[in-house]
């Protein structure tokens, strides 16, 4: 599974989060991990902070921050354990929330 992250450079909060989401990934499910800053040069118009599971964009629900829930709806059709993974993101969200407020 390749994950890349689109970030801003320095990276901001959800730059940092989306970088939490992906080591896990890579420990727990063995993701090849890319970070790349401002934009795709194949996909111009996506812009950072964006995660991508197989070249597959993870939208957020909400418009703004990507959460567990939306990375366990890719991860569904990649990854057979992605109800673990997601379980495991959320304590990951949970961990940085504690640690930045």
């Amino acid at each position: 599974m390749e994950i890349t992250l689109l970030l801003n450079n320095p990276p901001g909060g959800r730059c940092r989060l989306y970088q939490a989401y992906a080591a896990a990934l890579a420990e727990h499910a063995s993701a090849r991990c890319a970070e790349l800053f401002d934009r795709l040069p194949q996909q111009p118009e996506l812009r950072a902070p964006a995660i991508l599971i197989n070249g597959r964009q993870v939208a957020p629900a909400d418009g703004v921050i990507i959460s567990p829930q939306d990375l366990g709806r890719v991860l569904d059709e990649f990854h057979p354990g992605a109800p673990r993974l997601e379980m495991l993101l959320d304590e990951v969200l949970d961990r940085c929330m504690v640690e930045w407020s």
